[in-house]
């Protein structure tokens, strides 16, 4: 094919690529994107022209900025192998174009003078393989580690390495709004949300499983819920603990925190530290019930009229850190009974029943609570006879018209945790007992690699809360147990594949991806803490070395004499003159090299070529200057070695003209020393 036909053809479809390429990207405002995509299509018209050495440079050129924009696009696990690879890959790529550019150079310059063919050499094995490749790859990785120490010791400036590009995953149940149903489509999905550090007792795979709290809803209407403005709006004091982070304090009625200072709520609570995926909702997950937020300070701030029910809500389009304090263990039941007194302003929200609920939904409620004398006792009434009287499952029947959950406790008596957290709602509230539902998440799979809980998507949950006065909002959850997750993880050589990978791409984020001052500060003081106990323990060692030693003087005096001895004899061996053939050369040679060599040595013995700077060549000449009988053989001795080792000549036949050849020399010694 001759390319250079196709060149204008090539150039006319660029320039119009080129046109496309604007006019989307204008469009769509997606410039890093389509630029990506023009990268390629200059990649593959390049690729397909490629003549000379500056196309191949122009090559390299695309492959690094396609690399930079991947950087952008995807900053995931992967982008990292891929970048260590492109590393290595590099280093093998830049140095064969140098080598063949000097290769062409030289083979140009001396083509009239019979020059050697260099690109024939670069071809062979002996110049560019396993060894090179080897070689010049161990190089890169020592790169990439010393680049990769530097990132980590570089001042941070911003909150991340990488930009805030990636757009939310979508998430059934974490909207404004859900429908019954939502949940138990996405309970397969073993997709990781947000990774969570917590102390004991809930930490391994036997520890009690949190509720990770998410988004609350106040109305109920036709099978749905709804966040509506009717709901009270988180209330909470901020403060500033460190420079670009706040801590809010959750401060709503009936808290009882609420007059604590910020030491003694984190003191009273589980501290959590998350790491939350980005999704379509930008509301914050917390275990149980949350009473302090430490987050990052950003000006992309929810308004906060959109922040209710205890909610907090910061948009993030990459994964974001943060801590949480909160309560855990729910109150005792002594504390819920007595807990009485009205209801704060705007909490009437939460007492609302839509008009379709049916009069035997009612019924039930009030039947089921007959014998109850508190709020507690009758919530606990409601939640023993879901558990125990219904079904649950994942399999979803159409109530066909009828209301849904009327549907789910007379005529289908199954459903998933929706279902069971709605009917305990609205049934409380037919009793005057304020709720709220919550979509959240129940458990995760604890991982023993990294010691974290990672939540999935198919851990999504719903339950419900109760507010009691003077004590505040409590977690019910009516859901029969150990039906509604997908558990802390089995002990299956596939699961622990899976946890393990998942560590990776999570130091992948929290020491690349989202790689801060805060996180630089923590390393540096791990570090710190490392080398401190780390030169406590040499100390020791050596204190512990010294006092052997005094204790077994004349054992340790033998020992240093056997070592100096040892060193010596081998610094005397490096500087003997047949140490310049055979002693400093460890490659495997052929049977025409040993023969050299040995003659060479053997020559050194008689102080003939002990100069290191002299080549072998330069040996021969100078020994067939000076008349030597001897001249003839070396100097076919060595042009054998320079032809079979640098010539890449066939070693058969020529390894038994080297032998005679050193015979030869030997025998010629040895007369002439007999007759000296």
């Amino acid at each position: 094919m001759r390319l250079e036909r196709w060149a204008p053809w090539w150039t006319v479809a660029s320039v119009v690529m080129l046109a496309y390429a604007l006019v989307t990207a204008v469009a769509t405002g997606d410039y890093l994107g389509v630029g990506a995509q023009f990268l390629l299509w200059l990649v593959l018209a390049k690729a397909f022209g490629r003549r000379t050495l500056r196309d191949w440079q122009q090559l390299h050129l695309l492959a690094l900025l396609m690399l930079v924009a991947g950087s952008v696009l995807n900053v995931d696990l992967i982008y990292g192998v891929s970048f260590l690879a492109f590393v290595v890959a590099a280093t093998w790529a830049l140095t064969l174009f140098h080598l063949r550019r000097e290769s062409e150079a030289a083979t140009q310059a001396r083509a009239g003078a019979g020059g050697v063919d260099l690109a024939r050499i670069l071809a062979s094995r002996r110049v560019v393989g396993a060894r090179f490749f080897l070689g010049t790859g161990l190089v890169s990785l020592a790169i990439f580690l010393v680049s990769a120490v530097i990132f980590l010791a570089l001042p941070r400036i911003g909150a991340g390495f990488f930009m805030k590009g990636r757009t939310g995953q979508s998430m059934a149940g974490f909207s404004d709004g859900v429908k019954l149903g939502g949940h138990g489509t996405i309970k397969t999905d073993t997709t990781v949300i947000m990774r969570a550090l917590v102390p004991p007792p809930y930490r391994g795979r036997s520890a009690p499983a949190i509720h990770w709290r998410g988004v609350a809803f106040d109305r109920y209407r036709f099978g749905e819920w709804l966040r509506t403005g009717a709901a009270p709006a988180s209330s909470y004091t901020i403060d500033y603990p460190r420079a670009g982070h706040e801590r809010r304090r959750l401060a709503g009625p009936g808290i009882s925190h609420r007059e604590l200072d910020l030491e003694q709520v984190a003191a009273q609570s589980v501290r959590q530290e998350i790491w939350l995926e980005p999704m379509d909702t930008d509301v914050l997950f917390a275990g149980g019930r949350p009473r302090l937020f430490e987050v990052p300070r950003t000006t992309a701030r929810t308004r906060a009229r959109f922040e209710r029910n205890d909610e907090i809500r910061i948009q993030h389009g990459s994964t974001i850190r943060y801590e949480v304090w909160s309560d855990l263990e729910p109150p005792a039941p002594e504390v819920l009974r007595a807990a009485t007194g009205p209801l704060p302003p705007g909490y009437d929200a939460f007492l609302e029943v839509p008009p379709e609920i049916t009069e035997r939904t009612r019924a039930l409620a009030a039947e089921l609570t007959a014998g109850a004398t508190t709020d507690y006792d009758r919530v606990e009434a409601l939640r023993s006879y879901l558990r125990t009287q219904l079904r649950y499952t994942l399999e979803q029947r159409d109530p066909r018209g009828q209301e849904p959950i009327d549907f789910f406790l007379f005529d289908r008596r199954a459903g998933h945790c929706e279902y069971f957290a709605s009917a305990l709602a609205i049934m409380a509230r037919t009793l005057g007992i304020p709720t709220r539902n919550v979509a959240g998440f129940l458990g995760g799979e604890w991982n023993e690699y990294d010691g974290y809980i990672a939540v999935r998507s198919g851990d999504a949950h719903s339950w419900v809360e109760v507010f009691y006065p003077t004590v505040g909002w409590v977690t019910v959850d009516p859901t029969p147990p150990a039906q509604d997750a997908l558990g802390r993880g089995s002990d299956g050589v596939l699961a622990r594949i899976s946890r393990f990978l998942d560590t990776l791409r999570f130091q992948w984020t929290r020491w690349v991806v989202d790689y801060d001052l805060a996180s630089q500060l923590s390393l540096f003081k791990s570090v710190g803490s490392a080398l401190k106990g780390g030169a406590q323990d040499v100390r020791a060692q050596v204190a512990r070395l010294g006092r052997a030693v005094r204790d077994h003087a004349l054992l340790s005096g033998a020992v240093i004499a056997a070592i100096a001895l040892l060193v010596w004899a081998r610094a005397r061996r490096r500087r003997s003159p047949g140490a310049a053939g055979g002693g400093r050369d460890r490659r495997r040679r052929g049977a025409v090299a040993a023969a050299y060599l040995d003659a060479r040595a053997r020559l050194g013995r008689l102080g003939v070529g002990t100069d290191r700077a002299q080549t072998p060549r330069e040996v021969a000449r100078a020994r067939a200057a000076s008349g030597a009988a001897d001249a003839a053989a070396l100097t076919e001795l060595t042009d054998l070695y320079y032809a079979v080792e640098y010539g890449a000549a066939p070693d058969e036949g020529a390894a038994t003209r080297a032998r005679t050849l050193r015979d030869e020399l030997v025998r010629r010694w040895r007369e002439a020393a007999r007759g000296r």
